[in-house]
């Protein structure tokens, strides 16, 4: 087998690459080419992983979750659909990161920035009267309607920017409904996280 050059398109990298008959003029057949797709560079795989997140977000039912996060860490966002309400969105703060993954000051001042509001309650497990307005991670509630997209490019942002991912191959996904029911997405292209135990 020989390869031809590389070719660049304006949508993909290409590589043709021919298979040459051991003896060309005594077969008389044209070589056979085969064209192979090539995965897209980091910076070009988020564009179509945004696109699944919104469509993915935007079929969401009321006290439907799903929450992205990166493999082998305990960072996430997360989105809960909320109805007539709207959706609450989260990203996780430092109450639920082990001590090499607390987020700096840095961080924090970035996440206020981006629009999250900072963490206003302790963890359940540390306060009995929970208020119901308010979260222990970085918070949204976006009423309805609900701009998915300004959501999704935030949720992405976030996850690049805060989290440290590079790729969304670095990533998985839960998602869950009423009584823990499983919801699949597997347009979204990221593994769906083993079910919760």
């Amino acid at each position: 087998m020989q390869l031809d050059s590389s070719l660049r398109t304006e949508d993909a990298t290409i590589i043709k690459a021919k298979e040459v008959a051991s003896t060309p003029s005594q077969s008389g057949a044209e070589p056979r080419v085969t064209t192979i797709a090539i995965q897209p560079r980091s910076e070009e795989a988020w564009s179509p992983f945004v696109y699944q997140l919104h469509a993915s977000i935007s079929a969401l039912e009321e006290n439907e979750y799903l929450i992205v996060s990166i493999k082998r860490s305990n960072y996430f966002v997360q989105f809960a659909a909320q109805g007539a309400f709207g959706m609450r969105m989260e990203a996780v703060s430092t109450f639920y990161l082990p001590e090499g993954q607390s987020l700096d000051d840095a961080k924090h001042a970035l996440l206020l920035e981006m629009g999250w509001h900072a963490p206003t309650n302790v963890p359940d497990d540390l306060e009995l009267d929970h208020p119901p307005d308010g979260s222990p991670n970085y918070f949204l509630d976006v009423a309805a309607p609900v701009p998915f997209e300004a959501l999704t490019l935030l949720a992405v942002n976030t996850l690049i920017s805060i989290y440290g991912a590079s790729h969304p191959l670095q990533l998985e996904y839960t998602a869950f409904g009423e009584g823990e029911t499983s919801i699949r997405f597997p347009t979204l292209g990221i593994r769906q996280r083993a079910a919760r135990s």
